[in-house]
């Protein structure tokens, strides 16, 4: 019996995403220039991971530099273009890294790239998690999915809280959490998941604006 991972098709489902043109030559992503770039490194990464953990017990499995190759000039035709500078400034070293600071917190992100590249057909019963393969995300609002729960601070599982409608302060009727995001003046905020739960299952109605990690009266993240 013999694995082998679909590279052909990999790099057709990656065409039709926007990551390459149909013959696999590396193509920037234009619909994620408007995200922040620690989103952008997390989105490439997630998809490179999610691949290649997928397929790390093919027979095949050298052909998947190919992959991880197409994802890398992605990125960083995708950093480029948002920052307006040539490729080389986004490579050192054949690596694609960038400092987040967030408050008053500073981290670096990078590219998640695979070194390993020697066969191994247990490897998929050794891994004890194995991401998702996301290709594509809704970019219906600019996100904020990089910062940290406006709520209790949590930066983990972060996901974005919609409101339809926003009162204004004057709406007199305008209460709890709807009020809080009147006075933000934002229509989506970032928020954890537990955090998130509550909220639709109205928990937070007597949120007080001092009881957020962060708001118009404290210092937001840079």
């Amino acid at each position: 019996m013999v694995l082998r991972a679909p590279i052909d098709k990999v790099i057709r489902r990656l065409a039709q995403k926007g990551y390459c043109d149909s013959r696999g030559n590396p193509t920037a992503r234009k619909g994620y220039i408007f995200l922040d770039e620690d989103q952008i490194v997390n989105l490439f990464s997630s998809v490179n991971r999610g691949l290649l953990q997928y397929y790390r017990p093919a027979d095949n499995w050298p052909q998947m530099k190919q992959i991880q190759y197409i994802l890398k000039y992605s990125l960083a035709k995708t950093l480029a273009m948002k920052r307006k500078t040539p490729i080389t400034r986004v490579m050192k070293h054949g690596r694609i890294s960038i400092r987040v600071k967030r408050k008053d917190q500073e981290k670096e992100i990078s590219f998640y790239q695979h070194t390993d590249w020697k066969n191994d057909r247990g490897a998929f019963s050794k891994s004890e998690e194995v991401d998702l393969v996301r290709m594509a995300i809704r970019l219906r609002t600019r996100s904020k999915l990089g910062y940290a729960c406006c709520i209790c601070g949590e930066t983990k599982n972060i996901e974005m809280h919609h409101v339809r409608h926003i009162r204004k302060m004057s709406d007199k009727k305008a209460g709890g959490f709807l009020k809080i995001m009147a006075i933000l003046n934002r229509k989506q905020v970032p928020v954890c998941e537990a955090c998130h739960r509550k909220l639709h299952a109205g928990q937070y109605d007597g949120l007080k604006l001092e009881d957020l990690a962060y708001g118009p009266t404290k210092p937001e993240m840079d």
